[in-house]
């Protein structure tokens, strides 16, 4: 003889999680922890660094963590393969696109102000140095940033409505 059990569970939507706080971080605290939850944009990033990297000829070399925060062996490092020239530079990202991500557009904007400014108008060896150190550290921002934004309450509440996610009591997404 076969017996079949079955067993009730509630589920919890966006408009529980919505109006109950304690059940909300619940939730979102299983969600943060979850190692196979990283940011789905990473990849999109990074491609978006490669090609602003190689448009303006230099290598790009990183090691990012899929968290909200740097940890010690975080990096990203940019070598230009020439010296660099104000007026190429200025050329060749006037009309840049990259991938089309919004990274790209932030990175060119930010590049071509620097360029923009006093001393970076005549470059020589120290302040091309001085101007590649300033775009990886925009990149490295950039990367942390958005991480932030992905793994931010809002995002979360987002992901729970546009998904239609629901969830157990206990936290767990009911799949």
């Amino acid at each position: 003889m076969v017996k079949t059990v079955v067993k009730k569970y509630q589920v919890y939507d966006y408009n529980d999680l919505k109006n109950n706080d304690e059940l909300f971080y619940k939730c979102y605290e299983n969600w943060l922890s979850n190692s196979d939850n990283i940011n789905c944009f990473s990849d999109e990033n990074i491609n978006s660094f490669t090609r602003f990297a190689e448009k303006l000829n230099m290598k790009i070399d990183y090691s990012l963590s899929n968290t909200e925060y740097p940890d010690r062996n975080c990096h990203i490092t940019l070598k230009p393969d020439y010296s660099l020239d104000n007026n190429d530079m200025q050329e060749i990202l006037k009309n840049y696109k990259g991938n089309g991500y919004y990274i790209c557009d932030i990175l060119k904007d930010f590049t071509l102000e620097l360029l923009n400014k006093g001393n970076y108008k005549y470059l020589c060896e120290w302040n091309t140095n001085n101007l590649v150190l300033k775009i990886q550290n925009k990149m490295f921002d950039l990367w942390f940033k958005d991480n932030q934004d992905y793994f931010s309450k809002e995002n979360f509440l987002q992901l729970v409505e546009c998904n239609e996610y629901e969830f157990y009591e206990n936290g767990n997404i009911a799949y």
